[in-house]
């Protein structure tokens, strides 16, 4: 057998439902059971949006410095072998394949995609020596799987809504499943500006060291630049990020200050720091295609997203229609999605995500409609693929596509431009 098949035939089967009597003890039994100690610095960042962002910029400043980083993320947008990098390069096939072998045949218990790869992960870079690693939480924080693994740090990029019925229905519940990552006596930061109050009771309650936007570290906006501060440090004319979006400088702000804490360990000149940010670039951040007509993708599925990407629109050149294409999972809010961008665009071209999880086309319709979305404004296809393709064919110079709603509808979009 192919060592690529062999790679893919595993991955088919991480697919199938996982076991549900595999529960956190028993992947800590499989991680005693594989030897998975990590001896490296482990930042771990959770958070409802901003999370691959703040991911990119460790990771890439860090490496720019000359460091061996390890960087684990979820989801991919093409191959599974992107969410385990080190210094930005995807875990080759063989390696992964072998890794996920072995994970496999040490358990009797059918884990989970993301479960082995977190494992795999951490397999790879302690076999790597890497000298610190990124780990970018999946859901929640509390009972996620990288929580498993001590951090040295710890962040959550801000709360929002998402994963409402695994982790609560309000901010402060959602807020205290996230706090599960932070640690007694260790740094606790929070990027954004309104925390719920549940993670500050949290964070009392077991004495970690809690670092917050505003308070401890935050952004100075220029002209031309902006500057971070913390209480370790000024960085000052650092330049507006590649990656789009008036948030980025906070992530940015998070990165830094979360850098400064190993500033003893882990060195970095500003001048490395102002070419990392520059050189940061990811797949469906508010990505603006280089040409005419315009197209943009992100990959914004919840409320907090969506109204992030439509404020950004606003800042763009006017085009005289803006194009949706579009397809979300079952499990999002679709119908506040909707409410909040149904009056930016003029044409919805929409599809069922190519996954079981995706919400059918007839019923995205029928939201539409509850919202006053024009019927002849709204247009099904049998898949993204061809959602994209018949906007592309019928696009004009003037106007432009937004690709949004799901990794999955940007991973199909994407692939008909490359």
């Amino acid at each position: 057998m192919a060592l690529k098949t062999l790679t893919q035939s595993i991955i088919d089967k991480l697919s199938l439902p996982h076991d549900s009597s595999c529960n956190m003890n028993t992947a800590k039994q499989l991680i005693k059971t594989l030897n998975i100690t990590p001896s490296y610095p482990i930042i771990l960042v959770s958070g409802t949006n901003g999370k691959g962002s703040t991911c990119a910029y460790l990771t890439n400043i860090l490496t720019l410095a000359g460091y061996k980083v390890g960087t684990y993320t979820s989801p991919h947008v093409f191959q599974y072998h992107e969410r385990i990098c080190i210094n930005n390069q995807p875990i080759n096939d063989h390696t992964l394949g072998e890794l996920l072998k072995k994970i496999a045949e040490s358990s009797d218990y059918k884990l989970g995609i993301f479960k082995t790869f977190t494992l795999a992960a951490h397999l790879f870079f302690i076999q790597q020596k890497v000298d610190l690693a990124i780990i970018e939480v999946g859901i929640g924080g509390k009972n996620d799987i990288t929580n498993l693994f001590e951090p040295t740090i710890s962040a959550i990029t801000g709360v929002d809504y998402d994963h409402c019925a695994i982790l609560g229905n309000t901010l402060e519940e959602i807020g205290i499943e996230k706090a599960g990552i932070y640690r007694k006596n260790k740094w606790a930061f929070y990027g954004s500006k309104d925390m719920p109050k549940s993670i500050n009771t949290y964070v009392d309650s077991i004495g970690a060291k809690l670092q917050s936007l505003d308070k401890d570290f935050g952004v100075i906006r220029n002209d031309l630049s902006f500057d971070v501060w913390c209480n370790e440090r000024k960085f000052y004319t650092l330049p507006y990020p590649a990656l789009r979006g008036a948030e980025q400088v906070y992530n940015v702000a998070l990165a830094l200050s979360i850098l400064a804490k190993l500033s003893l360990e882990f060195p970095i000149s500003v001048g490395v720091i102002k070419l990392a940010i520059l050189k940061t670039k990811l797949i469906g951040r508010f990505q603006i295609m280089p040409g005419s007509p315009q197209i943009i993708f992100d990959v914004a599925h919840n409320p907090q997203a969506v109204k992030s990407m439509l404020h950004n629109m606003v800042k763009l050149p006017f085009a005289k229609n803006t194009i949706a294409v579009f397809g979300i999972a079952q499990d999002k809010d679709i119908k506040k999605v909707i409410e909040l961008s149904k009056k930016s665009f003029n044409i919805w071209h929409i599809a069922k995500l190519s996954t079981s999880r995706g919400l059918n086309s007839d019923e995205i319709k029928k939201t539409m409609l509850q919202y006053d979305i024009n019927p002849e404004q709204i247009i099904e296809h049998d898949s993204i693929a061809n959602a994209m393709q018949t906007a592309l064919n019928s696009v004009q110079h003037d106007e432009r596509i937004v690709c949004f709603g799901s990794f999955l509808a940007v991973e199909e979009a994407y692939k008909k431009l490359i």
